[in-house]
C-alpha cells in the first residue's frame, strides 16, 4: 500500500485488505476494552443465562465441589428491559411530510408522501424493525438499521436475454446450460424498492477514533446471505463463493447465539463498505465483498449519505460507542442473584 494514496481511493484489493485489517483492530479493541465483553453479559442476562449453561437458564442448577450450592436467577433484568422497551415504543413514530410551497402540486406530493410512508411502516414492516432496533439499543447500548435500494425487488418488467458464450450445452428440453449443467435464464429486471434490515453491534466497524459516531467517514456492515443467491446474480464467482465457508463454520456468529452454532447453513458473511462523499472521495465510495479475492461490486456511493442509521440511549463521552443503563443493572441482578442461591441453598441444606 502506497502511504500517499488513502485506503478507500486505491485499488479495490487494496482497499479490501486494509479494511480486513481495521475490522480486526476493531474487534480487538472492543474486546480489550471489555465492551464486547460486556455486551455479552448484557444479552444473555437478558435471556436468563446467569450460570453459563443455557440449558439450566431456566431451571434450578447446582454447583459447588458436590452439587451442594444451589444456583437460582430471578429475572428482574429482562423484566425492567422489558418494561423501558414499552415505554419507548408504545407511541408510534409520527413522521409527516410538509409542503414547503403552498401551491396545488406541492400540497398533493405532500399527501402522497405521507400515504406512502404509513405504508411501509404498516405493510412492509418497517416499525417492527425499528422496535427490534430500540430493543438492541436496550440490550446492546446500540441498534442499527440498513435501509437501501434493493434492484431485486418489485414486479418484472423486463428481461436481458443471457449471453451466448455462456451456454456450452443444451439438455434434451434445449434449454441452455452452463460449465456448471445448470440452466442459462433470461435476467429478469425488477422495479426496486427500499429494503431494511436490523443489523446489531457484531456485524458494524466503524473509525474507532472517531468522538462521535456521526462524524464517521465510512462504515463496514457485515450479513448473511445465501451463497447460492449470490452464485444466480454473480455466476462469474460461482467457484469462489462455492468455496468460502459458510457462518457456521466461523467462531463467532451474530450475537454470539447458542442455538445457531448447532445447524449447518448456505449462508456466508457478505460485507458492504459505504464511504461519504468527502473532499478525499468526491464520489464516496460503495464496495460489496466477501473477501480479498472475492469482489463482487465497486462503484460511487449510490445515496446521499451513509445508509446506516444507529439508535443508542446514549454514548459513551468521546467514543463512537454506545452505551445503555442497563449495563448499570448487570451488577445489582448478578448480586439478587447470589442472594436468591444462599437463600435457597439454605432451605435446600
Amino acid at each position: 500500500m502506497d502511504k500517499y494514496i488513502y485506503f478507500a481511493a486505491d485499488e479495490p484489493k487494496e482497499t479490501v485488505r486494509v479494511l480486513e485489517g481495521k475490522a480486526k483492530d476493531w474487534f480487538t479493541g472492543v474486546s480489550d476494552s471489555s465492551y464486547l465483553s460486556k455486551i455479552e453479559r448484557s444479552w444473555r442476562a437478558y435471556y436468563g443465562d446467569y450460570y453459563g449453561s443455557n440449558d439450566s437458564a431456566h431451571n434450578i442448577s447446582f454447583g459447588g465441589e458436590s452439587g451442594e450450592i444451589v444456583n437460582l436467577a430471578v429475572n428482574h433484568y429482562r423484566n425492567l428491559a422489558r418494561h423501558i422497551h414499552v415505554m419507548v415504543t408504545g407511541t408510534r413514530p409520527a413522521f409527516q411530510c410538509r409542503a414547503i410551497n403552498t401551491d396545488k402540486q406541492s400540497l398533493i406530493q405532500a399527501k402522497l408522501g405521507n400515504g406512502l410512508l404509513d405504508y411501509y411502516m404498516r405493510e412492509m414492516r418497517l416499525e417492527e424493525v425499528l422496535k427490534q432496533a430500540v430493543e438492541y439499543a436496550i440490550i446492546l447500548g446500540s441498534g442499527y438499521v440498513k435501509m437501501e435500494w434493493n434492484s431485486s425487488k418489485g414486479e418484472v418488467y423486463d428481461y436481458i436475454e443471457p449471453d451466448p458464450e455462456s451456454i456450452v450445452s443444451v439438455d434434451e428440453e434445449g434449454n441452455g446450460l452452463d460449465k456448471q449443467g445448470m440452466i442459462v435464464e433470461p435476467f429478469a429486471i425488477h422495479q426496486g424498492d427500499i429494503d431494511y434490515s436490523l443489523v446489531s453491534p457484531y456485524d458494524v466497524v466503524f473509525d474507532s477514533t472517531k468522538e462521535y459516531y456521526d462524524k464517521n467517514e465510512w462504515v463496514v456492515v457485515r450479513s448473511k446471505i445465501n451463497k447460492y443467491d449470490l452464485i444466480a446474480k454473480y455466476p462469474e464467482f460461482s467457484e469462489e463463493l462455492r468455496d468460502v465457508d459458510t457462518v457456521d463454520k466461523h467462531s463467532k456468529a451474530r450475537g454470539s447465539s447458542p442455538y445457531s452454532k448447532r445447524n449447518e447453513t448456505d449462508d456466508i458473511f457478505v460485507k458492504e463498505f459505504f464511504h461519504k462523499r468527502t473532499a478525499s472521495m468526491p464520489n464516496g465510495k460503495y464496495m460489496l465483498y466477501v473477501n480479498e479475492e472475492v469482489i463482487l461490486e465497486t462503484t460511487v456511493l449510490p445515496y446521499r449519505d451513509l445508509p446506516i442509521y444507529r439508535i443508542t440511549p446514549s454514548s459513551i463521552i468521546g467514543t463512537p460507542y454506545g452505551y445503555t443503563d442497563m449495563f448499570d443493572l448487570l451488577p445489582l441482578q448478578e448480586m439478587l442473584n447470589s442472594m436468591y442461591s444462599t437463600a435457597a441453598t439454605n432451605i435446600q441444606a
